[in-house]
């Protein structure tokens, strides 16, 4: 059957009309950035002609041309195609921003920082040269007042006011959160000085406020922080890692752990030394996160330091031939030079200690604490020093003190007092100008490890400042023996060997920290450092003052303490047992040793090790010393005359000459005494059998 003509074209009209109106606004709205604009109805052909019954006599109708497209409409496509909804865009995730808090314990105050009307100075570390840094102070106060009154906070960053604020009332608790204008902390070279003084009224009320330990200096870090390598190890936080390679390292690379141990520890930070990194910074509740421990990756990389970004976190990077002169570096009065996010080389070996001549006199302002002025009746300098600080070979002598205080209009003298770790070494009365200079012997066995010098100006009113001067020394001598941990220190300042048990020439990093808690309070932090494996079971032969973490003793050494004769018994000097080391588990033993004339330290680990608290042990006096997870257990001094006696009831007796000696004695003299006697009578029977 024939379809007629008309018949396909009226079938072709319908289509085409199905097509245009299944057609999209989208389609044919113009692909254009902006919003396309409203889009024409299209216009509809003209309906089809009616059939015609007799296909011959029908004639071939003409399409009608279609209409012309609006201009703004686009071609329409061949055939209709389902919508497809375009996908969202979606935003880039906002990377949260790092904050590094600096607490009062990191600064010292682990109790918090107490002051009144006389105002108290309050130092936070600021990193240099990092773009977009961000600071705000979060500081918490408690008042303690015996009469009612008004009182309020007044606080000063740099010498000039941030902010003063009153205690609510009926409240003795105030909190405060303080932003540090940007172009305040673009002017502070370093150091953000806080002055807290507490107003009252009325004035002159003894009341007090305590800043307490939760206050801190929030660093707001920018997104992607430009840190240069000195930046970095300033703002790293007091939890540290040092980390290592898993599986054996080199002598170089762990001398580098210990070496950046010893120096962030003298900043106050806890340092631990792993091969597992700390992950990602928690949230904190305002959407930072907080940077609580940081980390020193020490071995990859050629540059000598570095710094990435490694897990969101930056990471200063230790490398190179010798990564251990870059931690020198980074602990040395050159530390500002490694401005640079990546540096090459680092601090050369010190010149020869014994070519170097030793200093004679050490500023009591090189001293930690403060010597500025005071106009208080009474003025007080307290200023500490450890035995580490030292220069190498020396022990203080004496202390000088020159003091000038402001005169006194009604001619009163003011009195100058020197005290030494709470002990009184001399008084001096200022003269009527009000200068003076206190000079007194260190007297022996007052240094400790840790020491305090008192210098105390008290006058009848407060008539002027009073001030500490530039020419107050500490006179220093030549260091004693080193036959006790406390003259250690200035035998290690000069430099160290660490010799450690490596079986198999191996060493990792997680037999490190037994020696970092106890280098830290021995040791100064810029001391050179070298690593020596040593082979187990046999003797370390040091070659310099050293300190042994090995099985057995190094070589030439008579310790008291030995482990190669069963079970060790203490006691007492009137043969009480006192302990029993067979039972103690968790507990490591140090002595002082010498071998070939050099001084050094052994340790020596009795089964598991300790849990390692955050502060290094104080062996500050003694010889021997057992050491466990709180600490110095039990320490004693073995010569001459030994509080602590050593006993070994499994050891196979041995001949003892001291044992014999009365019947050897007696021996001898009933031998000589025959002798004698045989000596007198042989004469007298040889004159007998002469005469006939």
């Amino acid at each position: 059957m024939r379809v007629p003509h008309h018949v396909i074209q009226d079938a072709g009209r319908g289509l085409l009309i199905l097509a245009l109106v299944a057609t999209t606004p989208a389609a044919l709205a113009q692909p254009r950035g902006r919003p396309a604009p409203a889009a024409e109805p299209l216009p509809l052909p003209p309906p089809a002609a009616p059939s015609a019954t007799a296909p011959a006599a029908a004639e071939p109708v003409e399409p009608p041309p279609p209409s012309p497209p609006p201009p703004s409409a686009a071609p329409a496509p061949p055939a209709a195609a389902p919508p497809v909804a375009a996908p969202r865009p979606v935003a880039a995730p906002r990377q949260a921003r790092l904050q590094r808090r600096i607490g009062l314990p990191e600064l010292g105050l682990p109790a918090g920082l107490a002051f009144g009307a006389p105002a108290r100075d309050l130092m936070f570390p600021l990193p240099r040269g990092i773009a977009g840094l961000g600071a705000r102070l979060v500081l918490e106060f408690e008042l303690s007042a015996p009469f009612p009154g008004r009182h309020a906070v007044r606080i000063t960053a740099n010498d000039r006011v941030l902010e003063s604020r009153a205690f609510p009332d009926a409240s003795d608790r105030l909190t405060l959160e303080l932003e540090v204008p940007p172009e305040d902390l673009a002017r502070m070279e370093g150091l953000l000085h806080l002055q807290l003084r507490l107003v009252s009224d009325p004035p002159g009320e003894s009341a007090t406020a305590t800043l307490r330990t939760g206050s801190h200096l929030a660093l707001l870090l920018p997104p992607a922080p430009e840190l240069g390598v000195a930046a970095l190890f300033r703002l790293l936080p007091r939890q540290t890692q040092v980390l290592l390679r898993p599986g054996p390292i080199s002598p170089a690379e762990a001398a580098a752990a210990l070496r950046i141990g010893l120096a962030l520890s003298r900043t106050g930070r806890h340092v631990s030394i792993g091969s597992n990194p700390p992950g990602q910074p928690p949230a904190g509740a305002d959407g930072f996160r907080i940077w609580d421990t940081g980390a020193v990756l020490v071995g990859p990389g050629v540059e000598a330091a570095s710094v990435r970004i490694m897990e969101g976190q930056p990471v200063l990077v230790l490398g190179g031939a010798e990564p251990d002169r870059a931690a020198g570096l980074l602990d040395s009065a050159w530390q500002d030079a490694a401005i640079g996010g990546a540096i090459q080389g680092g601090l050369s070996a010190p010149a020869d200690p014994a070519a170097t001549a030793r200093p004679a006199t050490l500023a009591l302002a090189a001293l930690r604490g403060s010597t500025a002025p005071q106009a208080q009746a009474r003025a007080s300098w307290s200023l500490d020093f450890s035995t580490r600080d030292l220069p190498p070979g020396t022990w203080p002598e004496a202390i000088e003190a020159e003091l000038r205080a402001a005169p006194d209009p009604a001619g009163g003298r003011a009195v100058a007092s020197l005290l030494l770790n709470q002990t009184l070494l001399g008084t001096a009365t200022l003269s009527a100008e009000g200068q003076g200079r206190l000079a007194a012997p260190v007297p022996q066995g007052l240094v400790a490890l840790e020491n305090r010098i008192e210098v105390v100006v008290q006058r009848s009113a407060a008539t002027g400042p009073a001030q500490l001067q530039p020419g107050s020394v500490l006179r220093l001598g030549a260091a004693p023996p080193a036959r006790d941990f406390l003259a250690l220190p200035p035998a290690f300042a000069a430099g160290v060997q660490v010799l450690v048990d490596a079986p198999g020439g191996a060493l990792v990093a997680e037999q490190l920290n037994p020696l970092l808690w106890v280098l830290r309070g021995l040791v100064p932090p810029a001391a050179p450092l070298t690593v020596l494996p040593v082979v187990p079971e046999s003797a370390a032969q040091p070659t310099g003052p050293f300190i042994a973490a090995t099985l057995d003793p190094p070589a030439g050494t008579a310790p008291v303490l030995r482990f190669d004769a069963g079970r060790v018994v203490l006691s007492n000097s009137a043969g009480r047992p006192l302990l029993d080391l067979s039972g103690l588990e968790r507990v490591m033993a140090v002595q002082v040793l010498e071998s070939e004339g050099h001084p050094g330290l052994w340790l020596r680990r009795m089964g598991a090790l300790p849990l390692l608290p955050a502060a290094p042990p104080l062996l500050d006096r003694g010889d021997v010393a057992l050491l466990d997870g709180q600490g110095v257990a039990l320490a004693w001094n073995s010569a001459p005359s030994p509080v602590v006696r050593v006993a070994y009831p499994d050891a196979a007796p041995g001949f003892s000459l001291r044992a014999w000696r009365p019947w050897i004695v007696g021996v001898l003299w009933i031998a000589g005494f025959a002798l004698v006697v045989y000596a007198f009578a042989r004469p007298r029977r040889t004159a007998e059998a002469k005469t006939p």
